[in-house]
């Protein structure tokens, strides 16, 4: 029996209404109107945003447009798609490749508004790649995509307007063609054509309200956190007996305090690699016998068990959430577990007593395993053993607490995770993916802070695949996505998986904190800013890790330094809203060599009463500020002329806080000006904008 009550699906109103990125050139600033009416405008009208299975009721001829629109993390070219809405766009690169031809084209609508709004992106071939307004029967206007030299562009879309005024009351249609048969930049891409009197903000960088723009509450667990047995984590992190900084059990009194600060919601343990050999039963009561741990090849002295934990999240005020040894362990050890942390009787209920802690643990959140698809996890299974094992492992710890909420390691990846859903997918209410963009390179750097800013905009790639794969096997709305280990640089760990290449020297790396810049703040903004746009199936996240190697918290035997990511939590903690309302925004491009990301990214969030409103603006550029015009007279009327902001920025893209110089980065209460509807963010800074009606 499914676990899971039969629901409504979820509207799509709030993808039509999210824009992923809208990106546009200064230099094609000359296509939108550099002034635009405060007064109340009718409704927009929608004339496409393909957002549905098909191309609905526009008419497709040839072969390069396919049957459906294209999911938006699939992969151009030269690099991720942004500047569509929603979740898909048209894209005749995906389907058949640049060689295919053909044309989309819309039912006959009624021109009813001033303007047609639409992005394009693509190739800048006249005639041959664009989108066209037939008005009458006759060709009337015609935008052409982008690009046109090889490997010169971004895959990106920009927003376009049409003044349509003069063809008020009259009939049209609108025509996507694709007629260039191969080729560089041989495809066109388009999303979301709608009517509007009102014309988009002048200049590149832009922020406005949609018509249809509704408040979604968000959860709070997506400002998780992760804590592995490894390196310095745990011991000399979180747990540290002796030390004058500790409590009696040798929690560090220290780290309590700051991660007190970051009102962490929830935090998994024990791993990570490391559980994938771990046995639980051998961390608890009051006789411990030390443990060899075979995936970090140290001996772990077993002093931080399940009672540490738990008692460690309480203290912080986190949910514990635990990850179980899917990779040696067993079903029936899984659900021993369970049963020592919830109940009072049966074997492991009654042991936990014995142990001193009368009262349930009650813990709610379990994973049945991790990265259990990768051959450097001890105990890996194949595609075939996991469901199996997933959906097994699950019914013995429902039945031993139907209250728990149930996680299992997946990817977003076809091969891994739909076979898995098909199998288990009716006994779980999370899949739990993974993700680290960033990994130091054969000379041991890290990557720049450029390098890093392209990387930006990857994690909602892996979301989007992720909610797409939930939606094609009819488990969308019912499963949510726990993001559940990330950050932008991956743990340095040489000999992972290949003990001939153990360098446990080398893992020293990831205390260097000069590594953790405003490019890994920036990164986590936009990470975080990612969860808010998919807030609807992103329900949890956890950042990999709390404390030490790559964590916001650096932790040594003297003290604790508050890396950049640290401020980033503790900000989005504090000031944002409850709700998140989904906002149009457009953006400059920023670019490393071929690689392009958009300047920008926004996020903002408000309080049932739509009173108060937090806006959170990335700029991502190393050097330049960004002027963005903000259209919120919908929500605040007429803007002041300043507003009071809260920054975390940095003398510069490569600050960072360490040793001795523990305020590098801190946030700062600052005033910015409003000129012409316009404000001027910061470069290589996060900003908190609040507004209040």
């Amino acid at each position: 029996m499914s676990r899971h009550p039969r629901k409504t699906r979820i509207s799509a109103k709030l993808y039509r209404a999210t824009t992923l990125f809208l990106t546009a050139f200064l230099a094609s600033a000359t296509v939108v109107d550099s002034s635009f009416s405060q007064e109340a405008s009718k409704p927009s009208i929608m004339i496409g945003d393909f957002e549905g299975k098909d191309y609905g009721d526009w008419t497709v001829e040839g072969d390069a447009f396919g049957t459906a629109p294209v999911w938006g993390y699939k992969l151009g070219g030269m690099g991720s798609v942004f500047g569509y809405r929603g979740e898909k766009l048209v894209n005749t690169l995906v389907p058949n490749g640049d060689a295919a031809t053909g044309t989309l084209t819309s039912p006959e609508f009624a021109i009813e508004r001033d303007y047609i709004v639409f992005h394009i992106g693509g190739g800048a071939f006249p005639g041959e790649t664009g989108v066209s307004l037939i008005v009458d029967g006759k060709t009337i206007k015609t935008e052409t995509g982008l690009f046109n030299q090889s490997r010169v562009g971004h895959e990106g879309l920009e927003p376009r307007v049409w003044n349509v005024k003069e063809f008020l009351g009259r009939k049209a249609k609108i025509v996507v063609f694709d007629k260039k048969a191969g080729g560089d930049w041989g495809h066109i891409k388009a999303d979301y054509f709608y009517q509007t009197d009102e014309s988009i903000p002048g200049g590149a960088n832009y922020v406005l309200l949609p018509d249809d723009a509704q408040p979604v509450e968000y959860n709070p667990m997506i400002l998780g956190q992760f804590i592995e047995h490894f390196h310095r984590q745990v011991y000399g992190g979180i747990f540290e007996p002796g030390s004058p900084l500790a409590d009696e059990i040798g929690l560090r009194k220290d780290v309590v305090e700051a991660l007190r600060e970051l009102r962490v919601p929830i935090v998994r343990w024990p791993g990570g690699c490391f559980v994938s050999a771990y046995h639980w039963i051998y961390g608890t009561g009051a006789e411990r016998q030390p443990y060899f741990d075979k995936a970090w090849h140290v001996e772990d002295p077993n002093t931080f068990g399940t009672a540490e934990y738990v008692k460690w999240c309480r203290l912080i005020g986190a949910e514990p959430y635990i990850c179980t040894n899917a990779g040696t362990g067993t079903p029936e050890e899984m659900s021993d577990w369970v049963e020592y942390c919830n109940l009072n009787v049966g074997k492991y209920g009654r042991k936990r007593i014995a142990d001193g802690d009368p009262e349930p643990f009650n813990v709610k959140y379990w994973s049945v395993g991790n990265e259990n698809w990768g051959g450097h996890e001890m105990g890996a299974k194949t595609v075939e053993e996991w469901g199996p094992l997933v959906r097994e492992s699950s019914k013995l710890m429902i039945n031993t607490d139907p209250n728990i909420k149930l996680l299992a390691a997946a990817l977003p990846n076809e091969n891994w995770t739909v076979p898995l859903l098909k199998t288990a997918g009716h006994l779980l209410d999370y899949v739990s993916i993974h993700g680290y963009w960033s990994w130091i390179d054969k000379d041991k750097k890290p990557a720049p802070y450029i390098r890093c800013m392209m990387l930006t905009t990857r994690p909602e790639l892996d979301m989007l695949h992720t909610i797409d794969m939930l939606d094609r096997t009819g488990f969308r709305g019912r499963i949510k996505i726990a993001f559940d280990e990330w950050n932008l640089r991956g743990w340095h760990h040489p000999g992972i998986g290949n003990p001939k290449a153990l360098d446990l020297e080398a893992r020293k790396l990831n205390d260097d904190n000069s590594v953790y810049t405003m490019a890994d703040a920036l990164f986590s903004a936009c990470f975080l800013n990612s969860c808010l746009r998919r807030c609807e199936d992103v329900t949890m996240a956890c950042f990999s890790p709390v404390v030490n190697v790559r964590g916001a918290l650096y932790v040594y035997p003297e003290g604790i330094v508050k890396r950049t990511t640290f401020h980033v939590f503790k900000l989005y903690g504090e000031l944002l809203e409850k709700n998140y309302l989904p906002v149009d925004f457009a953006s400059e491009i920023l670019k490393d060599g071929e690689q392009s990301t958009p300047k920008i990214d926004v996020a903002l969030t408000c309080d049932d009463a739509k009173e108060r409103f937090t806006l959170v603006v990335v700029n991502k550029d190393p050097e330049n500020a960004a002027q963005t015009a903000l259209r919120f007279d919908k929500l605040v009327g007429k803007l002041p002329e300043e507003i009071k902001a809260t920054v975390l920025q940095g003398s510069s893209a490569d600050s960072y806080n360490d040793v001795g110089n523990e305020n590098a980065v801190v946030p700062e209460e600052i005033t910015l000006k409003i000129e012409d509807g316009k404000v001027s963010i910061p470069p290589h800074a996060l900003c908190f904008l609040r507004f209040v009606k």
